[in-house]
């Protein structure tokens, strides 16, 4: 029967009708034209195709070593890179300047706007990677929050990752994006709001929401820091949430044993897409704060298996054919 659902937090509604219901084997993707790796400027041989690196990994006698010195055009061997956007949605400033006329009001496009290259492969993604450098991909994450975080106009900090032409990629090389901005969204602002509201000194509600959904039909995975479900209120189909299961307000927090097994559970549940979803298109974005120790940090992935139309578009509401008990059980299934 249908259901209409509202978000664990805010006062957002999702319709979940399961007499459309899909199986996975429904979802077909046209992914478009694939990029040639000579002619991809994420490639090793190409840096000069790219502004240069702000942040490296290079292996150096059986370890990982970072270089920060920013000229890495003639350097050779990296396995990790980071770079500031070649056409940034925000740009380096000395400060945030708020300016108004009448019913107008704006602000000057001060921010940070970079990419991390995650691997010297090609079509190296996160769901086929080894180990090691999944681990190093969720480290860069790390860093370049903690070196953004910072800087004095920061107010928020997006970390997410487009993958497939019909989640928004451009380039087929697997990369990420962060986007500095000098405001708090509304949307994580309101969470940020409840969280403080439900804070007891120790826990917030997420921390409720983890202990209601690890026995629920919702429930996926779990390792010893971490755990996977798909949200109550899920607003596209297969989407699941990754938490850690310690309270933390952003992924500096992390311990070196929590960064690993919270990428490690990322990777599982990517993987099972790949399998169950015929590889989709996704997005996903990390919910977290620089300050509001209140909030508990998570990731959150958006397959993109069907699009929003004049309903959704109109009014705010999604529809969502697959409830998220099947896409759990599912994705269990899998796994």
């Amino acid at each position: 029967m249908t259901e209409i659902r509202r978000d664990y937090l805010v006062n957002r509604w999702v319709i979940i009708a399961p007499e459309r219901r899909r199986r996975p084997s429904d979802f077909k993707f046209d992914r478009g034209q694939r990029d040639d790796a000579e002619e991809c400027p994420f490639c090793p041989g190409n840096e000069h195709m790219t502004t240069p690196a702000i942040l490296l990994y290079i292996p150096k006698n059986g370890e990982i070593i970072t270089d920060r010195d920013g000229d890495d055009i003639r350097r050779k061997g990296w396995i990790l890179r980071v770079i500031k956007n070649m056409y940034p949605a925000l740009s380096p400033s000395d400060k945030s300047e708020e300016f108004s006329e009448g019913l107008k009001f704006w602000r000057n496009g001060a921010g940070e706007h970079e990419v991390i290259i995650e691997s010297p492969e090609h079509n190296g993604h996160i769901q086929v990677l080894d180990e090691k450098q999944l681990h190093l991909i969720f480290r860069a994450y790390r860093d370049r929050f903690n070196a953004l975080k910072g800087l004095h106009f920061v107010k928020y900090i997006s970390l997410f990752r487009n993958y497939g032409k019909a989640a928004g990629a451009s380039l087929t090389h697997p990369h990420s994006q962060v986007i500095a901005v000098p405001m708090i969204p509304e949307r994580m602002a309101e969470e940020v709001k409840v969280c403080e509201d439900s804070w007891n000194g120790d826990t917030c509600i997420y921390d409720q929401v983890i202990e209601s959904e690890v026995s629920s039909e919702r429930f996926i995975s779990e390792n010893k820091n971490a755990v996977a479900f798909c949200p109550f209120a899920s607003c596209t189909s297969f989407e699941v949430w990754v938490l850690p299961k310690r309270h933390l307000h952003n992924i500096t927090q992390l311990t070196e044993m929590e960064l690993k097994d919270f990428a490690n559970l990322t990777r599982k549940i990517l993987s099972a897409y790949h399998r169950i979803l015929d590889d989709p298109p996704y997005n996903y974005a990390f919910q977290q704060t620089i300050s509001n120790k209140e909030y508990h940090f998570h990731l959150r992935i958006y397959p993109r298996l069907i699009t929003h139309a004049g309903f959704e578009i109109s009014t705010g509401i999604i529809i969502n054919a697959i409830s998220p008990e099947d896409a759990a059980g599912f994705l269990r299934e899998d796994l």
